[in-house]
């Protein structure tokens, strides 16, 4: 064998190894085929887990409290005089609950009353003195600094008449503090007090969920002890303000991926009925999406996102991981469910096939991971 033959031997193995190496590094997704995407990742989920029946949704802690609680704040600038209930007591609307010390408004009348007359007085003097233009703008300024004055009056008036606050409901006395302040000096109800009547329940939302929630929002109320027992209503009022350490340790909790201490915000719900509820009782409430009504289905139902369709609008096909690479499956299809945007698959499909969200860039061939299993 001559020394050139030898040559294209070793030349043509090299090739042949070289082009082996290739095909396998292809097979492997080290290198992506020319014209296609197989050597990027597609992260399909297993259908079995698109067919569930389960409907999850976010749950908060709530507890039954009368239909309507009021409190009544101190006006700041008032002082308490005296405060006529009790803890327990049991009042009718109209109830004098508090009143305010009035002397300082007396006073102040009393010192206006001085100022008017002493003004009119001086009007008098001024009209006496003739009918200059100078004497005729002091007259218009005493009678500017009257009309002030009598403003003044109207406000102390109105606070002598308004001096008890009287109850807006019938209901029982919750919590009395009569200086209107905690502790620390902040300000804290006088009277707070509960309607006496239908329930209400009172839940808890965290600053990052609170936007998720809204008032009208239908809810289920579902029983800590028996959650096949459930209550239906409506966010009645969701509060602006966060609660307060003075409503209790359950509006605040601590936040592990932060260590610091989360506020709450409280909300209500209206029930539809309230049969085998009892005042202080514990519940979850949960948003209603109407997972009461959603029953189990027989054979396999995935959304109908994952459901794309050939150029001529009837041949319906899916992307379907086999053997870690990406095919393209025709499908047969059954009934649409409007509830929930499901199709029923007929054909093409196996509760343990993996299937991916259809895209533009999808191509037969490509790598195909179960998205349960990538950490």
């Amino acid at each position: 064998m001559t020394k050139r033959r030898k040559l294209i031997i070793v030349i043509i193995a090299a090739i042949v190894v070289i082009a082996i190496s290739l095909l396998f590094a292809i097979y492997k997704g080290l290198f992506p085929v020319i014209g296609g995407n197989s050597g990027e990742m597609v992260y399909a989920q297993k259908v079995s887990t698109l067919t569930s029946t389960d409907f999850t949704v976010d749950r908060y802690g709530g507890v039954i409290e009368s239909q309507k609680a009021i409190t009544y704040k101190r006006d700041p600038e008032r002082k308490v005089e005296a405060v006529y209930v009790k803890v327990g007591d049991i009042v009718t609307k109209g109830t004098v609950l508090f009143k305010y010390d009035v002397r300082s408004s007396e006073n102040n009348i009393a010192s206006i009353q001085l100022d008017i007359e002493g003004l009119n007085n001086e009007i008098s003097f001024l009209q006496s003195q003739g009918n200059s233009t100078e004497i005729q703008l002091q007259i218009s300024e005493r009678q500017l600094e009257i009309r002030q004055k009598q403003q003044d009056l109207k406000k102390y008036q109105q606070e002598i008449d308004q001096a008890e606050v009287r109850s807006e409901i019938s209901g029982v006395i919750k919590a009395v503090n009569e200086t209107g302040q905690d502790a620390n000096g902040s300000e804290q109800p006088v009277i707070t007090m509960s309607e006496t009547g239908e329930f209400r329940v009172k839940g808890k939302v965290s600053e990052q969920s609170i936007a998720t929630l809204s008032s009208g929002m239908p809810v289920i109320i579902r029983s800590r002890v028996n959650e096949e027992q459930t209550w239906t209503g409506m966010i009645s009022k969701i509060e602006t303000e966060p609660a307060t350490e003075s409503q209790g340790s359950e509006y605040m909790y601590y936040d592990s991926s932060s260590g610091e201490r989360a506020t709450s915000y409280p909300f209500y719900v209206t029930l539809d009925s309230t049969t085998g509820l009892m005042l202080g009782q514990h519940v979850y409430i949960e948003p209603d999406y109407g997972q009461g009504q959603i029953t189990a289905k027989e054979g396999i139902w995935i959304d109908q996102s994952f459901i794309a369709y050939e150029e001529d609008g009837e041949t319906a096909y899916a992307w379907v991981g086999r053997k870690g690479r990406l095919t393209k499956r025709t499908l047969g299809l059954g009934e649409f469910d409007d509830f929930d945007y499901t199709v029923e698959i007929v054909s093409g499909l196996e509760p343990d096939d993996l299937i991916a969200w259809p895209d533009e860039t999808l191509r037969e061939g490509m790598r195909v991971a179960d998205v349960a299993e990538v950490e």
